[in-house]
């Protein structure tokens, strides 16, 4: 059984690593000569004036339709146990909107609602109970209701 002395493992190594670097820049520098050769014959064929390139260099100016924004409906009931919104915007509670109940009798329910004039009520326990912090109301269908605007 022959021993390995440590300093051959280390020699075998250093070659090892000295032909994979060798290897690498010689791949490496071919490379960049093919690259920048594809570079400058793309830089002939296709030239840019100063005007390009403020055009190139200045972004594009994205636009988002920002016509949606969130909308909080809330009120305050400690002896409710369940409210609903009843709106023209969910066909008057056939597309059920339950409000998060908090504490102290708060309810609270935020939806993404695009700018207009909406008509609601709370439906609290099974009785209709216009909000109390909204005096903007109008008859509809023979009943009051409240009306939100977003702008």
């Amino acid at each position: 059984m022959s021993t390995k002395k440590p300093g051959q493992l280390f020699v075998l190594f250093l070659l090892l690593l000295s032909a994979a670097l060798t290897t690498l820049f010689i791949v490496g520098e071919d490379f960049y000569a093919y690259t920048s050769g594809a570079i400058e014959s793309a830089a002939q064929s296709a030239t840019l004036d100063k005007d390009d390139l403020k055009t190139l260099a200045t972004p594009s100016r994205e636009t988002f339709n920002t016509d949606i924004r969130f909308r909080n409906f809330f009120i305050t009931d400690t002896r409710a146990k369940h409210v609903e919104l009843l709106a023209d915007f969910n066909d008057w509670g056939k597309t059920p909107i339950v409000l998060k109940p908090y504490s102290r009798g708060y309810f609270e329910v935020s939806l993404a609602l695009p700018a207009g004039e909406y008509k609601y009520v709370f439906h609290i326990d099974g009785k209709d109970v216009l909000d109390p912090n909204n005096q903007d109301r109008t008859q509809f269908n023979g009943r009051t209701v409240c009306i939100k605007t977003i702008k």
